[in-house]
């Protein structure tokens, strides 16, 4: 069965580049493709009249859009859903419906820095399947897929699709754990070779677990393996910079973590290093 791509279109430049970068993909892995608009109705009137006038502007945006992509020699399966709501419920509902929900690199909030940070972030916290967030088209410096590794079950997610994605487009796979001594300010001279020795033995048996399998699978494909005494954000957007990806694990739906992403995902998402898959526990 073929993969479902659901992709955010609003005709900005930040969605014009999700939608060339989510068409190029589904050109590749012969999945089709579903635009979706959402006229955000926070500040429509309830009157009829003006939630039919916002549908009709949101189907005609739809229109323009998939004109768009059938401009760019898109020939797969391509529909459309425009819709007047709340764009984060609406691309979540959609959500459950996709193997992959791509999204232009948006700030929608003048609050971007704040607690919730990009609406992408919003959406990859409540999403039923991975979620891509594309920044503008930059060279690609490094060919690889880089994804981050902390022996967690979010990571191993990660490292799944990461691995599978790295194999299908003949990439190296960059495994990535950061890690960082205990801090105690004013005690660093607490710090022995004994911990340090310790801690990157830990590291690298996080990262033999996270890795391992994959060589019986995937036998062509090249895993690199970088441990990082740095800040976990930190060390994946050094490492991720013109990178053709990065995949970050996030928490699951239940409870808070509905709303909390996470700091790791968050931080990558805030700063974009290159396109950014956040994949569901």
């Amino acid at each position: 069965m073929s993969e479902n791509y659901v992709i955010g279109v609003d005709g900005s430049e930040q969605s014009r580049a999700a939608l060339a970068w989510g068409l190029e993909r589904a050109k590749q892995r012969n999945a089709s493709v579903e635009l979706l608009h959402v006229a955000d109705d926070s500040f429509l009137s309830e009157s009829v009249a003006f939630l039919s006038e916002a549908q009709a502007a949101s189907e005609a945006m739809l229109k323009t859009e998939i004109e768009y992509a059938r401009s760019l020699g898109f020939e797969g399966v391509c529909k459309g859903t425009a819709v007047v709501g709340h764009p984060i419920a609406e691309v979540e509902e959609a959500s459950k419906r996709a193997d992959l929900v791509i999204l232009g690199a948006h700030a929608g909030s003048r609050f971007a820095g704040s607690f919730f940070g990009t609406r992408a972030v919003k959406v990859a916290a409540t999403a039923h399947c991975p979620v891509a967030v594309i920044p503008a088209p930059e060279p690609v410096e490094h060919k690889t897929v880089v994804v981050g590794i902390d022996g967690s079950e979010a990571s191993q997610k990660a490292i799944a699709f990461a691995a599978e994605e790295a194999s299908t487009r003949g990439l190296p796979l960059t495994a990535v754990y950061a890690w960082m001594p205990p801090l105690t300010p004013g005690l660093e001279y607490l710090w022995s070779e004994e911990l340090v020795s310790s801690q990157r033995s830990a590291a690298e048996e996080a990262i033999a677990i996270g890795v391992a399998g994959l060589a019986t699978r995937y036998p062509e494909l090249e895993i690199r393996r970088e441990i990082v005494q740095s800040p976990p954000v930190a060390a994946l957007v050094d490492a991720a910079r013109g990178a053709e990806m990065i995949v970050v694990g996030s928490r699951g739906r239940g409870g808070i973590s509905r709303l909390l992403l996470g700091s790791v995902s968050h931080g990558v998402l805030q700063a974009l290093p290159c396109p950014v898959v956040v994949t569901r526990s």
